[in-house]
């Protein structure tokens, strides 16, 4: 317990508002976020917009904490503030003190230094939170003080060490890399009795140059115990040996932990089994097994559960096995999720919390471990890896053999730095999406009866989670009638047509256009555009060595330009493609521009040409839509005939335009472009 008159000498501060009879005041509990302050006896350490940017890295933009004040509210014990608080209502007790960074060290290094009972210290690339979170329930028949959410940077480190007035039974602090890095290290005044590193991965390469970097700053951890105090560290962590020499520079008691019982560790499981949504591991203790579940799927969660009993051990708490089987972790880590079509049920595992490289691998051999136990499709989908700064293309590399080696009959990729990764797996079916619109469709079709899917990436810098978060909800509205091949359900529920007026352009008649979707690209349409674009000359050209080459199409062979402009308007072969691609654009760089302007000018879909011939791919996934051939039409429904009376796009089915007398059908997915001449001449009597 402090008083008011306690606190004031401590943080040498000069009060105001206090009558004489309330310096003897009690104060119990702090805060630094106003909306937490419900008591007298809470006193409310107002953060200075200034102050604590430049000291704790506060957000710009976040509000000076006298601004969040409510002047009517009288449940306020205590302010301490740089400036004065006007026009209270109340008269509520003011501690001004010149620095309120400095203050909040300075009160909190105290209270910290007369709290006797454990502190536990959690860091980690990835699992410190869940075993923040375990060893609490672990410790749940007792008062333990935690962070509150996932708040573990410098500032909150400071607030908990505060609220150490309230003596808890034990405190278990999740601290992050900016609570120990060279800024400061928080681990000098919080001063854990047990420190524990949770595994060192790839992570905040933006930041951070190389993995032992990040090593050697979480490392500082352990720079808080005494000679006395317990360094915990994962015995399956990369840096392992390193780690346990910088703990030995401050403890002799170094212990491990390890998911592998063949490894020397001082908590290793004697068995680990597998079920549907859980895991049972057995702990040896004198000789015999106690069995233990938890209702997750996954291995970083077994590894966190021994972090946590090791914790438990060194405690010298007793472990309660109901304890560990009710623990609930964040909700979207690794989550099954059951969801009930219109014509069936599936599984859903939700693990877009957050991601490094060891998560991202972890859930993959999770989602392995559950396939078993599901007579549906296996389907990863996943998301970027955020902050992995310049090596994120290097590090999602490191995805490939894991994807290579899944048990999934179907893998779909958004974000950029994942394509290459595409690219380099093979026997897989596996693709890359352009945009989450495209993938949520695709995933209409796979999740079918009995199904499971992994949902997997960082919670920021991609748009994957809203892929999560709606999903579930599209699903329910989901009728799969008949499971066919992927891409044909596609393309059958893609088939869609305007009929539009000559003259006015306007629509008279449309089917389907709200599911309107082709699995083939618009490339030799915007070719054609662009060769319009810029009154292309029919210069004559000789055929180029090509991979597509044939008997038909041979180096050498006699075109001109006006030839290749006929054959975009009916399905090229892709040694044209690339020929007419090669008279028009310098290079890669100004055909992706053009391509960009064109997206951006008539407000077409990002996925109208993923790759340069626009062909059926199943690793790159493009689309485009009746809505996006409507915007081309109009601004050019003169040039798009000038060879022929149609434009066909595709191989594999059919889209574009025809044009009849008086009107134009524009069609996509199509089995073949003569169903549509068929449509046009029944609607108008124009062509047969």
């Amino acid at each position: 317990m402090l008083t008011i008159k306690d606190i004031s000498t401590i943080i040498e501060g000069s009060l105001y508002d206090v009558e004489p009879n309330e310096l003897n005041k009690e104060i119990n509990d702090f805060e630094t976020i106003y909306s937490f302050v419900k008591s007298k006896n809470t006193a409310y350490f107002s953060p200075n917009k200034e102050t604590w940017w430049k000291e704790l890295g506060r957000s710009k933009n976040a509000p000076d904490g006298n601004d969040l004040i409510d002047k009517s509210n009288e449940n306020i014990g205590l302010i301490i503030t740089e400036k004065y608080v006007e026009n209270t209502e109340h008269k509520i007790p003011q501690l001004i003190v010149h620095d309120s960074v400095k203050a909040i060290k300075k009160l909190a290094t105290y209270i910290r230094n007369q709290y006797k009972n454990p502190v536990i210290a959690i860091t980690g690339s990835m699992g410190k939170s869940s075993t923040r979170m375990l060893t609490s329930s672990l410790l749940q028949d007792y008062n333990v003080l935690e962070n509150r959410g996932n708040n573990n940077i410098r500032a909150a480190i400071y607030a908990n060490m505060l609220k150490l007035i309230k003596n808890p039974d034990f405190a278990v602090i999740e601290t992050s890399l900016n609570a120990i890095n060279h800024r400061e290290n928080t681990a000098l005044y919080l001063k854990p009795d047990i420190a524990v590193i949770t595994g060192i991965g790839a992570a905040h390469y933006s930041t951070f140059k190389s993995i032992h970097e990040i090593a050697e700053l979480k490392a500082r951890i352990f720079a808080g115990l005494n000679k006395n105090g317990i360094a915990i560290i994962n015995g399956d962590t990369m840096f392992l040996d390193y780690l346990k020499q910088q703990a030995s520079q401050f403890t002799e008691n170094v212990q491990t932990y390890s998911i592998d019982n063949t490894k020397p560790s001082d908590l290793a499981p004697s068995y680990i089994n597998y079920l549907k949504g859980a895991i049972q591991i057995g702990i040896e203790n004198n000789h015999d097994i106690n069995e233990y579940q938890i209702n997750t799927i996954s291995d970083g969660m077994i590894s966190n559960t021994l972090g946590a009993l090791l914790i438990m051990k060194n405690l010298n708490v007793p472990i309660k096995p109901k304890h560990l089987y009710d623990f609930k972790p964040f909700s979207k880590i690794l989550k099954m999720k059951k969801v009930i079509t219109k014509s069936h049920q599936l599984t859903l595992i939700d693990d877009t919390h957050n991601a490094s490289l060891p998560a991202m691998i972890n859930a993959i051999k999770a989602f392995d471990s559950q396939t078993q136990f599901f007579s549906g499709n296996k389907i990863i989908a996943i998301g970027k890896i955020n902050d992995l700064g310049h090596k994120s293309k290097e590090i999602h590399q490191e995805l490939i053999p894991y994807l290579t080696n899944s048990n999934a009959d179907h893998i779909l990729c958004l974000d950029d730095d994942l394509r290459p990764v595409v690219n380099k797996i093979n026997n897989k079916n596996i693709t890359w999406y352009p945009n989450k619109e495209l993938m949520i469709n695709d995933l209409k079709y796979l999740c079918n009866s009995d199904s499971i899917t992994l949902l997997k990436s960082s919670s920021g810098g991609t748009e994957f989670p809203e892929i999560a978060k709606t999903l579930p909800h599209i699903l329910k509205r989901m009728n799969l009638q008949n499971e066919e091949e992927l891409f044909s359900s596609i393309s059958k529920a893609g088939k869609s047509y305007i009929i539009v007026d000559n003259v006015t352009s306007k629509i008279e008649h449309e089917y389907n256009t709200e599911n309107s979707m082709t699995v083939e690209g618009m490339g030799p349409l915007l070719y054609y555009m662009n060769a319009i674009d810029e009154n292309a000359q029919n210069e004559e050209l000789e055929l180029q060595e090509w991979v597509t080459n044939n008997s038909t199409f041979f180096k050498g062979k006699k075109v001109n330009v006006f030839s290749l402009l006929s054959s975009m308007t009916k399905g090229p072969h892709p040694s044209e493609t690339y020929e007419l691609v090669d008279y028009l654009f310098e290079n890669f760089a100004n055909r992706k521009k053009y391509t960009n302007f064109a997206i951006n000018k008539f407000n077409l879909s990002n996925s109208i040409a993923i790759n340069l011939t626009g062909r059926f791919r199943v690793k790159e996934r493009q689309s485009f839509t009746v809505g996006d051939l409507f915007n081309i039409y109009k601004n050019y429904k003169y040039s798009l005939f000038k060879f022929n009376n149609y434009f066909l796009i595709g191989l594999k089915y059919k889209s574009g335009f025809i044009r009849g007398d008086n009107k134009t059908i524009i069609f996509t997915s199509f089995a073949n472009e003569n169903e549509a001449k068929e449509i046009l001449f029944h609607y108008t009597g124009d062509v047969k």
